[in-house]
């Protein structure tokens, strides 16, 4: 009896903790098609808008109320023409890209092949907050292709103030021709504000395009991956290496670039954002001398936009301890770095200039299998996402910590949509949400971080709670078994409603015997509220 009081008594005091940090609003259960995959797009006002797609292509708008998560209604945006369909809805033969959010609109975007014209097209048509569409699909853009399966490609990005929506046209790829683009700016009411094309001085295979952002100067910018022909390739040098292009609408497409290279580095990933008139970008490296080693360090840049003139830049190696701490101190010792599958997933900007970079260990695999007695062949689908890091640059460009969070998650056949985590922060605070192995929690089964579990069975994983603070320590507690909550929550699947609060999908999808429910697929709604 005493053991008992004594668990209780831990538990009130650990749940005490953790609701002095984060208050977990759940929604009802509603029953869910297994075939079909739910999204949230955000909140509007007294609602949240979602959407549900089939695989047929079937796309629904849904509508929850905030205050209690609950499903207010649906409505078909995409599907076939019938008698038996009311209000006005997208033809089948169109291809569902998203749904964007304005400040004040809503829009769905679809895509069209016209095989007798060898034509591709970009529409949207407004959706009204009952979930219902309003006007007519206006077509923006169109591209001539060359065949269905070369007929480019559009890109739609949504201004940071959410005020102007950018569409980039790509045309059809051609390896030895001038890389192309064509770029139109609409405002919310689908008027459109600017449209150009802009050719530049790169060969389509030497040329990426990774990240746009439309800044509120009006101005398009595009991180680019330009890769280098082996002649012009010096032997200390990498075969590739970064832009940031800004083009003007404005000034009839002038561009400017502004270079972004290590010497006798290259960079495995990168990411960017805009600071008024600065450019600030940082990222991980590895030696070119020791190509195949991994990442081997971090990197920060300040640049003026006006100017051009790198204002702050620092280059950070990784210690040996940390490397060890992720990798192994053998694997440390022979001089060997982190795993290039680190890839940055959020960059966070300061106040005063400097940065967050959040990054995580990511990568899926493949594997077959034959049976020798019937020769059939089976796939698994293998979704890894292990260790989080945390980088705090300072804004001279020095590194004032890093935080090694330790994650092991391992599923297949899932698409990973139970692993990875929900960020928000808090003040001075970071807060991280994932799906974790019961066991990591007993501290007589994990002594060092070398002793994690593997989290491969959501329906028995518990969601924790990451606190780190300001000073880059980090604390982990449970907030509630999966398995007794019977929801698993997708952490991946989360969406920042206000500077503090997230909504994510939890889901069950029952149990079913060639394809025969022997139990419902359901799911519901959580807020999570961090104070």
């Amino acid at each position: 009896m005493k053991k008992l009081f004594s668990f209780l008594l831990v538990l009130t005091i650990a749940l005490q903790s953790i609701a002095q940090e984060v208050n977990i609003f759940w929604g009802k259960e509603n029953p869910i098609d297994i075939k079909s995959s739910n999204h949230i797009v955000g909140r509007k006002g007294d609602l949240l808008l979602g959407y549900k797609q089939s695989p047929k292509g079937n796309v629904s708008m849904l509508k929850y109320d905030f205050s209690n998560l609950q499903v207010k209604g649906e409505r078909l945006l995409i599907g076939k023409k019938n008698s038996k369909v009311a209000g006005n809805i997208i033809d089948e033969d169109y291809s569902f890209e998203d749904i964007y959010m304005l400040k004040h609109k809503t829009y769905i975007c679809v895509t069209k092949y016209d095989r007798k014209a060898d034509k591709n097209s970009i529409s949207m048509q407004e959706v009204k907050d009952d979930g219902s569409l309003t006007g007519s699909l206006r077509k923006l853009v169109e591209i001539s292709s060359k065949s269905r399966r070369r007929s480019g490609s559009f890109n739609v990005y949504s201004s940071r103030d959410s005020t102007k929506i950018l569409i980039v046209n790509n045309p059809p790829f051609e390896r030895y021709a001038g890389e192309k683009f064509g770029f139109k700016i609409f405002d919310e009411n689908l008027e459109e504000l600017n449209s150009l094309s802009v050719e530049l001085p790169y060969k389509d295979k030497n040329f990426e395009a990774e990240e746009y952002i439309l800044g509120n100067d009006g101005k398009i910018y595009l991180m680019a991956k330009i890769f280098l022909e082996k002649q012009d390739k010096k032997n200390d040098e990498a075969k590739y290496y970064y832009e940031i292009l800004a083009i003007d609408p404005a000034g009839k497409g002038q561009v400017t670039e502004y270079e972004i290279k290590l010497p006798k580095k290259y960079i495995t990933d990168i990411s960017y954002r805009l600071d008024d008139d600065k450019l600030i970008c940082s990222g991980f490296y590895g030696e070119v001398e020791s190509k195949g080693d991994g990442i081997k360090g971090i990197f920060f840049m300040r640049i003026n936009k006006n100017t051009k003139l790198t204002e702050a830049t620092g280059i950070k190696e990784l210690d040996k301890d940390f490397i060890a701490d992720i990798t192994s101190k053998r694997k440390a010792d022979k001089g060997k770095g982190i795993s290039s599958s680190f890839s940055i997933n959020d960059f966070i900007k300061r106040s005063d200039g400097g940065a967050i970079l959040v990054s995580e260990w990511s990568y899926m695999y493949v594997t077959s299998h034959t049976d020798p007695k019937t020769h059939t062949t089976t796939y698994t689908y293998h979704y890894v996402r292990n260790n989080i890091i945390a980088i705090n640059i300072n804004p001279d460009a020095s590194i004032k910590w890093l935080a090694n969070i330790p994650k092991y998650q391992h599923t297949t056949n899932d698409r990973g949509i139970y692993s990875s985590y929900m960020l928000s922060t808090k003040g001075s605070k970071m807060y991280f949400v994932y799906n974790d192995n019961p066991k990591n929690l007993d501290p007589e089964k994990i002594k060092s971080k070398k002793d994690l579990y593997s989290m491969g069975s959501p329906r028995k994983s518990t969601a924790v709670l990451v606190e780190l603070s300001e000073d880059g320590q980090y604390t982990k507690k449970a907030l509630f078994s999966n398995k007794e909550n019977k929801m698993i929550i997708q952490p991946a699947s989360s969406v920042r409603i206000s500077e503090n609060e997230q909504i994510v999908i939890a889901a069950n999808y029952g149990i079913y015997c060639c394809m025969i429910p022997l139990k419902a697929a359901k799911s519901k709604l959580a807020r999570f509220e961090f104070k």
